[in-house]
């Protein structure tokens, strides 16, 4: 009984939280960085409104910008070549989109809440009272803080 004591004292301790991952952070509900155009229709429905495609400079990529307004979702679709798939590259959720990261965070979150989520892999530096920064302006999340609470999230490169 005496060998079982420690292993069942540290079975009995709480588990630590696991600390999130960027990439895991750059997703809001089935929404993610790289998904393929195709996957948008039957998680989405029709979009509301799109650009034209056009050449990004700052990435040399074509690009073009879709809106779906119910579902508070406006995203860059970016493909490589002609022949290449669209591809999410970056994307603002806002309202009245009621997903959420695989934190928790959403729409209506506190700022707080959103620190604490994020805390070991927040920007420090870029993160302010309207603002909060995971990762970095060049890869990662911001989320945008109106009155104490998430107004919406950008995920993808703010910055080239």
């Amino acid at each position: 009984m005496k060998r079982l004591l420690p292993l069942l004292v540290l079975l009995a301790l709480p588990a630590a939280a696991a600390t999130p991952t960027l990439t895991q952070a750059q997703q809001v509900g089935p929404i993610r960085l790289g998904l393929a155009e195709s996957k948008l229709g039957p998680l989405l429905g029709k979009w509301t409104s799109e650009t034209k495609p056009h050449m990004e400079m700052a990435t040399g990529m074509t690009v073009k910008v879709r809106s779906y307004n119910k579902q508070g979702l406006k995203m860059t679709l970016a493909q490589d070549g002609p022949k290449s798939p669209w591809l999410v590259a970056r994307f603002t959720a806002l309202a009245p989109c009621n997903w959420k990261t695989p934190q928790g965070i959403g729409i209506g979150t506190t700022a707080e809440q959103v620190r604490t989520a994020y805390q070991p892999l927040l920007d420090k530096e870029m993160t302010s009272a309207e603002q909060i920064v995971v990762g970095t302006v060049y890869d990662g999340v911001i989320f945008s803080i109106k009155q104490g609470k998430v107004s919406s999230i950008f995920v993808g490169a703010a910055a080239e």
